[in-house]
C-alpha cells in the first residue's frame, strides 16, 4: 500500500490511513507557489512574511482606503457644486455648506489618519 499521495491523488488522506502523519512529504503539492520552501521546515520567503505580518497589523487598509477616497471625491465634488451654484447667483443655504465642508474634513481626516507609515 503507498502511503504517499501521487500524482494523481489529492492531498487528503484517505480514510483508511493508519500511517504517521509526519512520514508524509509534500514536495510535488504546489507549496512553492505559497512561498514555502518544502523540507526546510516550512520557511516563508521574507518578503511574503514581512507582507503578511503587515496584512495582519493592517487588515483591509487597501480598500478602507478607497472607501475614504471615494467619499472625500463626493463631498468635495457636492463642494464645489455648490460653490459654482453661489458663484452663478444661486441660493445655497448655509447649513448644506458646512455639512459638505464637515463630510469633506471628516473623510478627507480619515483618509490621512489611515495612511501607510514608516514603523
Amino acid at each position: 500500500m503507498n502511503l504517499r499521495p501521487t500524482d494523481y491523488e489529492s492531498v487528503a488522506l484517505p480514510l483508511s490511513y493508519t500511517g504517521s502523519p509526519w512520514n508524509l512529504t509534500f514536495d510535488r503539492c504546489g507549496f512553492e507557489s505559497l512561498g514555502i520552501s518544502p523540507g526546510t521546515g516550512s520557511k516563508l520567503d521574507p518578503v511574503l512574511r514581512e507582507r503578511l505580518l503587515q496584512e495582519s497589523r493592517t487588515p483591509w487598509r487597501g480598500f478602507r482606503r478607497v472607501i475614504w477616497f471615494a467619499l472625500f471625491a463626493s463631498a468635495f465634488i457636492g463642494l464645489l457644486t455648490m460653490g459654482l451654484r453661489a458663484s452663478s447667483g444661486g441660493g445655497v443655504p448655509s447649513s448644506d455648506v458646512f455639512i459638505q465642508i464637515g463630510a469633506a474634513l471628516v473623510t478627507g481626516g480619515l483618509l490621512w489618519i489611515d495612511r501607510p507609515r514608516e514603523d
